[in-house]
């Protein structure tokens, strides 16, 4: 296995955020080939090529040593630009729209280093570009927070189903789960807003997406106010979601998940620990049908029969534990949204001068 300096590529570039998960590394023999696209402190990475095209985060620094492949552009200050204003800039959606106005490729867009190098840059003075670096930077650290206290939480409870049901009897999943069947036709909402519990919206951070109803186009399944979401499709990745429908917008989901429900918020809890526990997880893969690898699913029914931990019979104080470690889950990914709207509100007001930072550093 390499152990030379890391390989970054487009999956690991997301606007505001560098996500390592998946990251390669290469020999120190192809990392010498690579030399020309050495990644240095404070670089500003940009996606060139395919859907993910303009994402930008700077690289940190922990990564260090790397290089990028070719789909991986890097965007170098002369001393000029602050990197962490110049990776905000260029997240800016009109600065992305100006910059795919620009790009190449036809169906399969592409920007080139002579587009990169042409794109106006704004250059208020040093002190006032990392004044709004810091202030955008600062809600990035608290999402980013929230985000590495999800993923404890997540561990702490695959901890707990592991530790918990190991001495529980087994039951079939259809025993102590109910599989939600009733499905809508979106198009037929009307004006209606809805909350979209999808794949995409899952892999983005298990938010769902509030969106026109009119703009789904295929049958969904209703989401109670309380379920699991357990993904059929590719069952080899984890996508376990904990799903509510608010007051606000009816909440849907894809009809790739499995929509589990249980008589309440406690059960339900159990519900999670059973889908979590070790065999399960093992089971389901092996469950599947289709012979392609990007298109694999498992029966909704087949899903049923797998055997389970009985929580039922699980002490009280495991599930109570169980839904607040969910509940908290929600509320952090819930605290960054409002996070990421902020930013996101902040953004072209701090950019455009509407919003002056102050010397201490806090937009007013």
């Amino acid at each position: 296995m390499a152990s030379g300096p890391a390989l970054i590529r487009s999956q690991n570039i997301h606007d505001h955020e560098f996500k390592p998960e998946g990251l390669a590394f290469l020999s120190q023999e192809a990392a010498a080939v690579l030399r020309g696209v050495t990644v240095e402190t404070g670089d500003v990475l940009i996606n060139i090529t395919g859907d993910s095209i303009l994402r930008t985060a700077v690289v940190p620094e922990s990564v260090l040593p790397a290089r990028v492949n070719q789909h991986v552009a890097i965007v170098r200050s002369n001393g000029r630009v602050d990197p962490g204003f110049l990776q905000k800039w260029l997240s800016l959606p009109l600065m992305k729209e100006y910059m795919l106005g620009h790009s190449s490729g036809g169906t399969r867009k592409a920007i080139t280093k002579g587009h990169l190098q042409s794109f106006p840059i704004p250059l208020p003075p040093l002190a006032e570009q990392r004044a709004i670096a810091a202030t955008l930077g600062a809600l990035d650290d608290k999402i980013e927070s929230n985000r590495r206290a999800v993923v404890s939480i997540s561990d702490l409870l695959d901890a707990q189903s592991e530790k918990s049901g190991a001495d529980l009897p087994t039951v079939p999943l259809g025993v102590i789960a109910t599989s939600v069947k009733d499905t809508v036709n979106p198009s037929k909402l009307g004006d209606a807003v809805v909350d979209h519990f999808s794949l995409p919206a899952f892999d983005a951070g298990a938010r769902p997406e509030r969106v026109a109803a009119a703009t789904i186009k295929s049958n969904k399944f209703k989401v109670p106010r309380s379920a699991v979401l357990l993904s059929r499709l590719n069952p080899r990745f984890n996508r376990t979601w904990w799903a509510s429908a608010g007051a606000e917008a009816s909440a849907l989901a894809s009809t790739e998940f499995l929509v589990l429900a249980s008589e309440d918020d406690l059960e339900l809890a159990g519900v999670w620990l059973a889908v979590r526990d070790p065999f399960f997880r093992e089971e389901l893969p092996k469950r599947v049908t289709g012979t392609s690898g990007s298109h694999q699913r498992v029966r909704p029914d087949d899903v049923l029969t797998i055997e389970v931990p009985d929580f039922r019979s699980a002490a009280p104080e495991v599930k109570h534990s169980a839904l607040a470690l969910l509940m908290r889950a929600e509320s952090l990914r819930m605290e960054s949204d409002r996070l990421t709207a902020l930013r996101d509100a902040l953004l072209p007001e701090l950019l455009a001068g509407r919003i002056r930072v102050p010397a201490e550093g806090v937009a007013a």
